[in-house]
């Protein structure tokens, strides 16, 4: 569900697309960010949108340790208004995460020899725009006061919605990231908003004839691969 994505475009390309102000920072780009890595969301607040970074996989503000636990870095979004850890973020921290694509891997029957199990997926806008993926972001830091005034340690961390996938997703996944289009986007990014009833009805699969794929190298499996050869169509008969 989601676990690999694109996010090559540039800042300057992302804050466009998102009607934000250019951020003060560098972010690094990647063919392949995976869970812990550090990603980059739009969040809304004051009737303006702001780029910040998060580490992708959502720690709960109640946690403990943050490297310990589930590796929250999908949320179901039909159950996210209700679960202890994303339903206060659901209601009010909710965020845009910019991708040019995805990865997915069709499931193969358990056993399957790893070069016998079908060539992971990427998918894309038929359009060539962004993805704005749906997800929730929180803000976390340890139990204990620091010592002697300093200032506490303070992770935001991030997840990404997902929901059924529609028909074009139903062949090589049976889940898929919540897409939002622009029209939605200001209710989502609103802090203001908390009618869970009303952002609980964004999150259902994309409309069909939006996304495109292609089957891509196994090569991305390994998350030492960053590089745009990772996004390259490839035959099925073509070992890896």
């Amino acid at each position: 569900m989601c676990g690999r994505f694109v996010s090559a475009a540039d800042l300057d390309a992302v804050s466009a697309y998102f009607d934000t102000p250019l951020p003060g920072f560098d972010a690094p780009r990647s063919y392949n960010v995976a869970p812990t890595t550090d990603i980059v969301a739009v969040v809304g607040n004051d009737d303006a949108r702001r780029i910040e970074t998060f580490r992708w996989g959502l720690v709960p503000p109640w946690s403990k340790d943050p490297t310990k636990g589930p590796l929250l870095f999908n949320s179901r979004s039909e159950t996210a208004a209700t679960k202890n850890s994303f339903r206060g973020a659901f209601k009010r921290r909710r965020c845009l995460v910019p991708a040019d694509g995805f990865y997915e891997w069709p499931r193969a029957p358990k056993g399957t020899p790893r070069d016998d199990r079908p060539l992971p997926h990427y998918i894309t806008r038929v359009d060539g725009g962004m993805l704005a993926m749906a997800g929730l972001w929180e803000r976390w830091s340890p139990p204990d006061d620091p010592a002697d005034g300093a200032p506490p340690n303070v992770l935001h961390s991030a997840t990404v919605l997902t929901t059924a996938a529609n028909g074009f997703m139903a062949s090589i996944h049976d889940r898929m990231p919540v897409l939002l289009e622009r029209p939605q986007w200001e209710a989502w990014l609103d802090p203001a908003n908390d009618d869970v009833d009303e952002l609980a009805a964004m999150c259902l699969p994309a409309a069909e004839g939006i996304l495109r794929s292609h089957q891509v190298s196994r090569e991305v499996g390994s998350v030492r691969n960053r590089d745009a050869s990772l996004i390259d169509p490839v035959e099925p008969d073509r070992l890896f």
